[in-house]
């Protein structure tokens, strides 16, 4: 029976029938996914945090969720999704499994297909605190953090890369709208000034809502896809496939 992937078991061998949007398909099958690919989706209970690369515009932080949808190509001839990457692993960016903004937010921090990056490390669950507006006292994640790009007195950065005390900004939010309400709803928008004052170790949380899709395919390239792009990926079980 053909389902998307989103709707896919765990564990059974699938074959993609087809992926929905001829961007989105063309952008799979750089990486290797295409019609006739065989796939298992995994379990999907996976906790994601931010990661720290070196890209060619430098020391960049990416968000939890971007990083486990940047695939690199390493040296030794691996593919990972960025986020399964050790300390020091070096490669060029493979592919994204995601759209148009996940590209267009990778370029706004320096970073673009085919660049060569570096793994740097996991970041730790971290409490962004701050002054807003000269007012207001808000506090973000990490994650969040990551994702407001904006201006300071030395040049652009990302506000989880600033000092405390920094003047800041904000120019963009690094993100599709889900991130961009939620900090909205803390007053953070474009044309909005920061004033960072603590950072504080936070919680670990893991997806417990809207948790990732995960799979392998059958040469063990392992993606992950929020559902709203597993929705475009149309599966049938492998038997089913056969004639």
């Amino acid at each position: 029976m053909l389902t998307t992937l989103t709707d896919a078991p765990v564990g059974v061998s699938l074959v993609v029938s087809r992926i929905a949007g001829q961007g989105f398909a063309a952008r799979m099958a750089r990486l290797g996914l295409y019609e006739g690919v065989f796939m298992t989706r995994l379990d999907d209970s996976v906790a994601i945090g931010p990661a720290r690369i070196i890209g060619p515009a430098g020391e960049v932080t990416l968000s939890g969720w971007l990083a486990a949808r940047v695939v690199i190509h390493l040296d030794d001839d691996r593919r990972l999704p960025l986020l399964e990457c050790a300390p020091g692993d070096c490669g060029h960016v493979e592919g994204l499994t995601g759209h148009h903004a996940i590209e267009e937010t990778l370029a706004m921090l320096g970073v673009r297909e085919n660049d060569r990056i570096t793994f740097v490390r996991r970041l730790p669950p971290m409490l962004y605190k701050a002054v807003l507006d000269d007012k207001d006292r808000v506090q973000i994640n990490e994650g969040l953090a990551a994702k407001i790009f904006g201006d300071t007195p030395s040049g652009s950065a990302q506000f989880c890369s600033i000092g405390v005390g920094e003047d800041f900004t904000v120019r963009r939010i690094l993100a599709g709208a889900h991130a961009a309400d939620t900090l909205a709803t803390l007053g953070i928008r474009p044309g909005s000034r920061l004033s960072l004052t603590q950072v504080a170790a936070g919680q670990v949380v893991s997806f417990s809502g809207k948790t990732p899709l995960v799979c392998t395919t059958r040469d063990g390239l392992r993606l992950y896809f929020q559902e709203k792009d597993a929705e475009r990926i149309f599966v049938l079980s492998s038997d089913a496939a056969e004639p």
